[in-house]
């Protein structure tokens, strides 16, 4: 297989530039998922970038499919009249994101590189991985191997909130043999943690915190925050600014507009980032800005939040197989008198999901607050000793040259719904990172170490395509 690696990497170093214009190209569409905005499954964004990504794959010579909208699919056929009889081997990603949010020093949808990196956001996670993918279908075919299987390619447009691309794709195709989620680190994640969302609700006794505001997503620690107050004496104001730096207070009219600032971060590595939405609720509990009694409201809520793990709530727990349950405020919003608290919990795979929920729902009616709107996903394990895992696994030591073990984490991929799945990279683990993560501000990827999957993935297909054809 060394010449295999050989004549891939030529094919990737004459391919380079083209790429980065393909990638640039797709992160400059802003594609939050909004279902039914402009009568598209996921909003006009979203229909954009499939169109664009359908006409990337048309432009290099391959079939599209178009699911309504929710996926868009890109096919590389398998030999002859074997491709019916053999079936499919997929490739899942997704071009959705989360919104962007402020605070980025780049235009989040003006894409540029720098450095080696194109940043902007969506290019790490997940529109890199998904255009490499194609590109490793281009160079399967342009190195002249033909398998007996077709690829398909599926992007979907839901993954960030919900993930109901691929349960509307299940409900009209049958799943390829084997699918590798180009949306992980690498080696491989065997796992993932139970994702619990819940809103916690309270009630205010008056109207003296007419507002609070912040996060954008469930699934990211929120980097901004504000509350509006009622009358408010300017000795209070100073004090709590001067205590305070960073924060910005601003008159409007009669009351008062107090705005925090944290750090973004995916929502299963909370202790990366810095929770804008807690730094308010300490300001609004330490300081006579509101009411005793909404103060005292507003730190039953802040009590739920000690930490970063659940603790606050009485569902923290630790396994080995995949360490402490996580726990975030993610979005917060008023309606009326109501305080609505989103939560994001990611749970450890050896955590029984039912007691979680019974714990966090009695942990909350002691303290005055609902619990509504609750969804929860199981967690999900695969051994490492299944004969697919291990051949994926191999073909990553041969290739890579590098030793990562399967691993279990904390994020949400298609895989919790697709079956026969895993996410195979292509992120590298660690390293250094000089602009920002997924959700986070300054998105970025490193071109050149994600290219490099491409030489993981050509053989890694070949070996798919040899293995399930040994075992029909």
């Amino acid at each position: 297989m060394r010449e295999l690696a050989e004549k891939i990497e030529e094919w990737i170093r004459s391919h380079r530039e083209e790429f980065v214009s393909d990638l640039i190209s797709l992160v400059n569409i802003r594609s939050v998922s909004t279902p039914g905005e402009g009568g598209y499954a996921f909003g006009t964004g979203c229909k954009e970038c499939a169109d664009a990504f359908m006409e990337l794959g048309e432009r290099y010579g391959f079939l599209s499919e178009n699911d309504d909208y929710y996926c868009a699919s890109i096919l590389l056929k398998g030999k002859g009249d074997g491709a019916v009889s053999a079936g499919e081997l997929g490739i899942l990603g997704h071009l959705d994101v989360v919104p962007e949010g402020e605070g980025w020093h780049y235009e989040p949808y003006q894409a540029i590189e720098r450095d080696g990196y194109v940043i902007g956001r969506g290019s790490g996670d997940n529109k890199g991985g998904t255009l490499m993918s194609l590109y490793a279908m281009r160079c399967l075919r342009d190195l002249g191997y033909e398998l007996n299987h077709t690829v398909r390619l599926i992007a979907g447009f839901n993954e960030e909130s919900g993930m109901k691309d691929v349960v509307h794709y299940l409900a009209a195709h049958t799943p390829p043999k084997y699918t590798i989620v180009c949306d992980g680190g690498w080696a491989m994640c065997i796992g993932e943690k139970g994702i619990v969302t819940a809103d916690l609700v309270l009630e205010l006794p008056d109207d003296s915190l007419r507002e609070i505001c912040g996060g954008i997503a469930s699934n990211a620690v929120p980097d901004k925050a504000f509350a509006r107050v009622g009358p408010v004496e300017e000795a209070v104001l100073r004090k709590m600014k001067a205590e305070n730096p960073g924060i910005e207070i601003e008159r409007q009219g009669e009351d008062i507009l107090i705005c925090t600032q944290g750090k973004a971060a995916h929502a299963f590595m909370p202790h990366t980032g810095i929770n804008a939405i807690y730094r308010l609720f300490d300001l609004l509990c330490g300081y006579p800005v509101i009411s005793s009694a909404a103060a005292s409201k507003i730190n039953e809520l802040r009590k739920c939040f000690p930490d970063d793990y659940g603790t606050g709530l009485g569902i923290d727990f630790e396994d080995q197989e995949s360490g402490k349950t996580t726990c975030i405020g993610g979005m917060i919003r008023t309606v009326g008198r109501s305080v609505i608290q989103n939560i994001n919990i990611r749970y450890a795979v050896t955590q029984d999901g039912e007691t979680l929920l019974g714990n966090l729902g009695g942990r909350c009616e002691q303290a005055g607050i609902r619990v509504e709107n609750t969804d929860h996903s199981g967690p999900r394990m695969t051994s490492p000793e299944e004969p697919v895992v291990k051949l994926l696994l191999d073909t990553y030591h041969e290739f890579m040259g590098r030793d990562y073990e399967p691993y279990v984490m904390g994020g949400g991929t298609h895989a919790r719904v697709f079956p026969n799945a895993l996410p195979y990279g292509p992120a590298e683990m660690g390293g250094p990172q000089p602009f920002g993560t997924a959700h986070g501000i300054d998105e970025a990827v490193n071109v050149d170490r994600l290219l490099k999957a491409i030489g993981v993935y050509v053989p890694a297909l070949i070996r798919l395509d040899q293995f399930y054809g040994a075992v029909q």
